[in-house]
């Protein structure tokens, strides 16, 4: 499990290393684009938003109408998503609780709906993933969905990306551990899963849905490539467009969407 500090030192940069990058930007659309299609119809849902970060999608959720109960285990990350809180924004709170600490938070409530954007499940390891599991269930209500937002495993554009550059080796670095420097003096040890091991690993949901994000749209290192190269995005985009909703290619984007349904 990380501690408190790993993320803060990245906090004050990170809506502008990704939030609003031209990738970041885009790959949110798609998962949110996701969210209006397939979240319950039904207005109010009782949100339980883990690792949220800078606040981004909490507020977005907020603003669909949703009671949202936003968590992050970084302080720093929590102090800027509450200066994204309206005055007026009484749907919406942010709180700073780590995986583990969850479940005595809040075992008092049941959620319709547990939400995990970009990549904080990557974070931990399949032990821990399994125990989030129990926890994640218990906080559900009944058919309560639990959805989430990973890195692939299998990062098309990615392979294509190192094998373009011959760094062979750097082809399968999502297939094994792996380590995120997020400064000089700070990293991240991080997983990458194929839908198959997380839907063996989350064994108290069922699987309802899953695609790729970010398919044809490519991880956030490049973002200055692309902005070098508007024709190579806006074909990229169009691919995406194209192909990037086949759930049979799940593996193969930056990052994987899942939607289980507690048992």
């Amino acid at each position: 499990m990380y501690t408190k500090t790993t993320f803060d030192v990245i906090a004050d940069t990170y809506d502008k290393d990704f939030t609003n990058s031209i990738i970041g930007s885009l790959q949110r659309k798609k998962v949110w684009h996701y969210l209006t299609k397939y979240l319950p119809q039904k207005n109010n849902l009782q949100v339980l938003e883990i690792n949220c970060g800078t606040g981004e999608d909490a507020v977005w959720l907020a603003q669909q109408g949703h009671q949202v109960t936003a968590t992050d285990l970084s302080s720093e990350m929590i102090a800027i998503a509450n200066k994204k809180k309206t005055i007026q924004a009484n749907n919406i709170q942010f709180e700073i609780n780590g995986f583990d600490t969850l479940i005595t938070s809040y075992k008092q409530q049941q959620f319709d709906v547990v939400f995990s954007n970009f990549a904080g499940l990557n974070c931990i390891n399949k032990e821990a993933l399994a125990q989030l599991n129990k926890d994640l269930a218990a906080l559900l209500k009944p058919n309560g969905q639990l959805i989430i937002v990973l890195l692939g495993k299998y990062c098309l554009l990615e392979r294509l990306y190192f094998l373009f550059r011959s760094e062979l080796k750097k082809i399968n670095r999502r297939k094994q551990k792996a380590t995120a420097w997020l400064s000089d003096n700070n990293y991240q040890d991080t997983w990458c899963y194929s839908y198959q091991e997380l839907q063996t690993i989350f064994s108290a949901f069922k699987l309802k849905r899953k695609q790729p994000i970010g398919l044809f749209i490519p991880p956030s290192y490049l973002e200055e490539t692309v902005k070098k190269h508007r024709t190579i995005l806006y074909l990229l985009k169009f691919f995406d467009s194209l192909f990037g909703n086949i759930s049979l290619l799940s593996n193969y984007g930056d990052h994987i969407i899942l939607q289980l349904e507690k048992k």
